[in-house]
């Protein structure tokens, strides 16, 4: 098994997690919006639980990555958008 195989998995899914943490947001900031109660408990539990998680994790094997060299074949947007992403996350927290 590949060792980028691991980080590769980890970018995808913070991704899709990531996006659910700005929908659910989004769910928060907009009152008006009415969507089926066990999709938005669905989708509050994977952005608001789960992404941070996932980022935290996503990150530690990115840092780990780096700190031994091996070369990382992600595209930087995914890196780019997920450390962004954990960082308003950690921001958010504490406000």
């Amino acid at each position: 098994m590949s060792l980028r195989a691991p980080l590769a998995f980890f970018s995808k899914v913070a991704v899709i997690v990531n996006l659910g943490y700005l929908v659910s947001t989004l769910f928060l900031f907009i009152t008006w919006m009415k969507i089926p109660r066990d999709i938005a408990q669905f989708i509050a539990v994977m952005g608001l639980e789960l992404a941070p998680l996932i980022n935290l994790v996503f990150a530690l094997v990115l840092l780990i990555q780096v700190l031994q060299k091996k070369v990382i074949n992600l595209p930087s947007w995914q890196t780019i958008f997920n450390l962004s992403m954990l960082l308003i996350q950690i921001g958010l927290l504490y406000i």
